[in-house]
């Protein structure tokens, strides 16, 4: 499919021409399509401009541009007309739209900002309720369609009132949607095998990206109806599932935070956390959503060793005899973080993030996490590998893992205490 971007900025500024890009190709994606071809040039370059225009619609297929039409600079409008052998006309409707929104932030409207309402003959206008100056597209000799430079409202008016035209002028006739699934924990020569075994079990072609544990497989589902559309979204769903179950905590735009966070409001279970090495991180994370007040009841940064002692309460002869970084230090310190904040659960983390010391008694990357409940108490040993920043994401993933996994599927009397 032949499409083409061209940016025009004003005053050299190519980040909100990279941004505009950006923004348009994640919409693209979503119905896997990309573009062919794209150029940024600054608004002074105006033969520049141009070549690129004209070389861009000879091509045929479709044509977004980005930029050049502001209050007081009408280029792309201008250049548009030129390529498409077209007259400038005035648009009473980007005009009546224009007064509207001047009128509502008390700006006056002169003769200057209406020439950003002439268009070349026959568009049909793109409005922009944020500024207040109107895009346009045309369907004929090529697709070709034109929004101001204001990177997210230009997404957004692209999304609104050109992709479904431009589809249907590419021959999109199907229902698409970008499924994601999003995965934790496996190590990725077991992601390999399972990713193998899902592509012999489905009619999807998936791809998956790797981070901190974290995976996320990504698949494009079509149908000729909704119905079909649902149909195969469900039969993905199942195939997926099916292989990757214990590792699998959400699907398309989930966040693992965000998912514990749901689950501890939905199960009414509360959480105290104390946290060494990841220095509140983890706690950060839980308290990202509104109304957090009713699951989370204390999150401590207990990084020194008295801290661990003088006030979450931890016997000093534990840490003396095993060290602050151990299997026992890390369950004593979940133990004491629920009894302290009579809290449902209580988890804590402790490791070595770098760099080396005499002192260590384990290896950099080494992590403790445990967790408390009413009768569950675990606690693992993980080494993580990279730079300081790496472990402590690493770590704060993890342990949030170990949330979602204990709320999943098992029973509130092994986490809620009777009081």
């Amino acid at each position: 499919m032949n499409i083409k971007i061209l940016v025009i900025t004003g005053d050299y500024n190519f980040a909100f021409g990279g941004e505009a890009i950006k923004g348009l190709s994640e919409v693209l994606l979503t119905y896997n399509i990309g573009f062919n071809e794209a150029v940024i040039l600054p608004q002074t370059e105006r033969n520049n401009i141009y070549k690129a225009m004209s070389h861009m619609v000879s091509e045929g297929g479709c044509v977004i541009i980005c930029g050049g039409m502001t209050e007081n600079n009408c280029i792309t409008q201008s250049i548009a007309a030129e390529v498409l052998k077209k007259e400038l006309v005035e648009s009473k409707d980007a005009v009546d739209l224009m007064r509207l929104v001047y009128e509502f932030n008390k700006k006056e409207l002169n003769q200057p900002n209406g020439k950003a309402c002439y268009f070349p003959e026959n568009s049909f206008i793109i409005p922009n309720q944020n500024s207040g100056i109107s895009g346009f597209y045309l369907t004929e000799p090529v697709f070709f369609a034109a929004m101001p430079l204001e990177p997210k409202n230009a997404v957004n008016m692209f999304k609104s009132h050109v992709l479904g035209k431009m589809l249907g002028k590419l021959g999109v006739n199907y229902f698409i949607k970008l499924r994601r699934y999003r995965l934790f924990g496996l190590k990725e020569k077991e992601l390999e095998r399972l990713f193998e075994m899902l592509k012999k079990n489905s009619e999807c072609n998936f791809n998956f990206e790797y981070s901190f544990g974290e995976i996320i497989l990504s698949t494009y589902i079509n149908g000729v109806s909704t119905q079909k559309l649902n149909e195969n979204i469900r039969a993905a769903d199942a195939a997926v599932v099916d292989i990757f179950k214990n590792h699998l905590y959400g699907y398309d735009d989930d966040e693992l935070n965000t998912v514990c966070s749901n689950l501890l409001r939905e199960k009414g279970v509360t959480i105290a956390l104390a946290e060494s090495l990841t220095g509140g991180y983890i706690s950060n994370k839980l308290t990202d959503l509104p109304g957090s007040s009713g699951y989370f009841i204390y999150g401590g940064v207990v990084y020194s060793n008295y801290s661990k002692t003088g006030i979450l309460g931890i016997d000093s002869g534990i840490i003396e005899k095993d060290g602050a970084v151990s299997e026992s230090c890390a369950m004593e310190m979940a133990n004491q973080v629920r009894k302290k904040a009579l809290s449902d659960i209580g988890l804590a983390v402790t490791g070595f993030a770098g760099p080396k010391t005499p002192h260590d008694n384990y290896p950099v990357g080494t992590v403790f996490i445990a967790l408390s409940s009413a009768k569950i108490k675990e606690v693992r040993k993980y080494l993580f590998t990279g730079s300081r920043s790496d472990i402590k994401a690493y770590t704060s993933k993890m342990a949030l893992f170990w949330i979602y996994r204990l709320l999943n599927g098992t029973s509130l009397s092994l986490i809620k205490e009777q009081r």
